[in-house]
């Protein structure tokens, strides 16, 4: 599914009545410290989240995340590059399984679906139903969700599921790819910036220098490193209030697993 009407209406209906609707970056199964990230926010009355994908792999926990986001009545997500890796891997494509396991998180996230290697299996593919649903795109009045951005030669209504899920070119644009809206995004660590020739930030999220008319960053980008394994990178997780701008950040706990 590209997009959800009904997320849409409601994400826009929280924004118009002033509650706050914060903006997650990749969790990746990291769940103790999504719980605690949700409790800062301390959500009251309409207030919502959206999480831009890669709920998984890696972590200790992708079935406690997964679990949360999809029992909460105000905490949802968007589809990720590695959500899509776990169907292909479990669903279309069983040969991909060993790229999904062994090289991109994929054993730790079976790992939290049960017991036994069978259970394991038969579980993260119930899941699918789920996962594969996602929608891989929110447009709201004032911003563009997707999870790793857009690319930067293609107009936005032209690019496709692939585009939004794996494309490394929004933090490379030099004008804003939408001069009405605000590109949030994950996808790329922020700490690893340097690897495109730009400049991370020192603390935070990463916030585009190209502005749009009202003075906003063109470009957000909010996954900050909860995956990696340098602790000088200062692995943890972000949220950003779209309201505000106000960031809440908790640092990794728990070991990198894969």
């Amino acid at each position: 599914m590209h997009r959800d009407p009904a997320l849409e209406k409601a994400l826009q209906e929280a924004l118009d009545v002033g509650a706050s609707v914060w903006a997650v970056g990749d969790v990746h199964g990291y769940r103790e410290e999504f719980e605690i990230l949700l409790n800062k926010l301390d959500l009251t009355g309409r207030d919502m989240v959206i999480c831009v994908g890669d709920l998984i792999d890696r972590g200790p926990d992708s079935h406690g995340v997964l679990t949360i986001v999809r029992e909460s009545d105000r905490v949802f997500s968007i589809k990720g590059n590695h959500e899509l890796l776990m169907s292909i891997a479990l669903g279309e494509n069983p040969h991909r399984e060993d790229f999904w396991i062994e090289r991109v998180g994929g054993r730790a996230t079976l790992d939290s679906m049960g017991s036994r290697e069978q259970e394991k299996w038969e579980n993260a593919r119930l899941w699918l139903d789920y996962t594969d649903d996602l929608p891989t795109e929110v447009i709201l009045d004032r911003f563009r969700i997707s999870h790793s951005g857009y690319r930067a030669d293609t107009p936005l209504d032209e690019q496709t599921d692939e585009d939004r899920l794996k494309s490394r070119e929004v933090f490379l644009a030099t004008v804003p790819l939408d001069p009405k809206r605000q590109i949030i995004a994950g996808h790329t660590p922020v700490q690893m910036l340097s690897n495109f020739d730009v400049d991370p930030p020192e603390e935070g999220i990463w916030r585009h220098p190209v502005l749009l008319e009202d003075d906003r960053p063109s470009a957000v980008l909010l996954d900050t490193g909860i995956v990696l394994k340098d602790p000088i990178h200062r692995p943890r997780i972000s949220a950003y209030d779209l309201q505000t701008g106000r960031v809440e950040e908790v640092e990794r706990i728990n070991q990198i697993l894969t």
